[in-house]
Parts: structure tokens; sequence; C-alpha cells
């Protein structure tokens, strides 16, 4: 008799959630209240996490010849990258050996060493490539790569740590303010075989878990009063039906067994 009373008295609790599990997303969406959740729970199950945020060639023949968006630029930062597990390995090529193997999640960059007249001899040949070169600024784009994933001396650190950067600068902090003011004198460019690179990493970066979890929870949870009121109004109910069940079925003898069952 026991076993079927509590039976009995799980199919009340096991019921409305077995329904909302099962329930289609969109009956469930137009509930006051998880209509609101629509558009942020699809953008974070849905999303593709490609990361690619620029235009593509509608011909597929590769990169548009215009000069990209900022939003094509946008890279996380090394410590950044380092957190979701990718690796920076140098190389002892060119410019050209830029590139991001996603199979051991490493990202290769050239060695670049830094001293006190790196950033005059950089916004020089910066200059003379812009005024000289009729295809993509290869300089240039370097430069806003080194821009876009180094911005403190956290940053460069990680680096050098990896010897992707020999620092003969007075600081690390130098080193990122050099990259972060090179922006000012260069014009924005397309350069294939970087954007690669730069869109693979974003690729990989924003498939992540944790990534897609901080966007989601800075977007719409922190920022948006909406859904706290929203999720404190389920946990009052969700208190409340507690109380109201403890109130019929006496919770405090299953606790008190639990309780016993646990010391013993």
């Amino acid at each position: 008799m026991g076993g079927m009373a509590s039976s009995g008295r799980m199919r009340y609790v096991t019921k409305p959630i077995a329904f909302v599990i099962k329930a289609p997303w969109k009956m469930l969406t137009v509930v006051p209240g998880i209509s609101a959740m629509k558009q942020p729970v699809e953008a974070f199950f849905m999303s593709g996490g490609d990361g690619s945020t620029g235009p593509r060639d509608p011909n597929g023949a590769g990169y548009l010849t215009r000069p990209p968006l900022i939003e094509e630029i946008m890279v996380p930062s090394v410590s950044e990258l380092v957190n979701v597990g990718i690796q920076f390995s140098p190389t002892a090529g060119d410019l050209s050996t830029i590139a991001f193997d996603l199979k051991t999640v490493t990202f290769h960059l050239p060695v670049v060493t830094l001293d006190s007249n790196t950033e005059v001899v950089l916004r020089n040949l910066v200059a003379y490539e812009a005024a000289s070169a009729s295809g993509p600024l290869v300089l240039a784009r370097y430069t806003e790569l080194m821009n876009g994933i180094i911005d403190t001396d956290e940053d460069v650190a990680l680096l050098r740590r990896r010897g992707v950067v020999l620092n003969r600068m007075k600081s690390d902090g130098e080193v990122a303010k050099l990259w972060n003011g090179m922006s000012r004198s260069v014009r924005l460019t397309k350069v294939a075989f970087v954007d690669r690179a730069v869109e693979e990493v974003n690729r990989y970066y924003n498939s992540r878990w944790r990534v897609k979890t901080k966007r989601f929870m800075r977007k719409y949870v922190f920022s948006s009063w909406q859904v706290l009121t929203f999720l404190a109004a389920i946990m009052m109910l969700l208190l409340t039906t507690l109380q109201a069940f403890c109130s019929v079925y006496t919770c405090s003898r299953w606790f008190g067994a639990v309780t016993v069952a646990t010391a013993e």
C-alpha cells in the first residue's frame, strides 16, 4: 500500500515535468513570460557558432575586394583564446606562415623582435606599403591582427613565453601599447591567408560552450531586468507549489526519513 501511495504521489510531480519536456517549443513560447525567453534561447542553442560576421562572395570565389568591416577584423585576445584551449606556436617563416591548425588547436604566428625602434620602423614600412603596393597590404593586415589579439601586457607575456614575441623593450605594457597604437596609421585591407586564420580562430572560439554561456548570461540575463523578474517569479512559483504539496503530503516525514537513512 505504501508503494502504491508513493507512486500515486509521484505522478502528480512527474506528469507536469513530462509535459514541459515534451511540449512543442512553439506552444511553450505562447505562455506569458516564456515568450520573452524565446529569442535568447533560440540564439543560444541554434547559433552555428562559426564566428563569421563578414559578408561572403555570393559566387563562392573567395574574399571580397572591398575593405573589411570593423566586425570582420574582430578577434579575441590572446588571454581569451588561451582560456578556451588555443595554443600559440612560433614559426620560422615570414607573414605567409600565419595559420590556424584546427586539429592541434594551434595558432601559428611568425616570430617578431621588438625594441625601442620597432614602432618607427613599422610605421614607415606600413606607410611605404600603402603608397607603393597595388595589391593587398599584408604588413598592414598583420598589424591589425596583432592589434586585435593583444589588449594588455598579459597577452604580450603569453606570446613572449611561447616564443612568438621577443621583447627587448622595457616592459610588456610598452609592447601592448605599441600594437594598440598601430591601427591609427593604417587603412583596412583584405589578405586571404590572414583573414582565413582569423575566421577559423573565431569559429572555434565562438563554438565553445563556455563562450556561448558567458555571452548568453551577459546579454540576456544580467542586462535584462525582465528575465531576472521572470526567473524570480518562477522560483516563487516553485516554492509556493512545494509548500502546498508539503502541506498535503507531509514532506517533513520524507525529509526525516532521508535524514535518518543518511545518519545510519
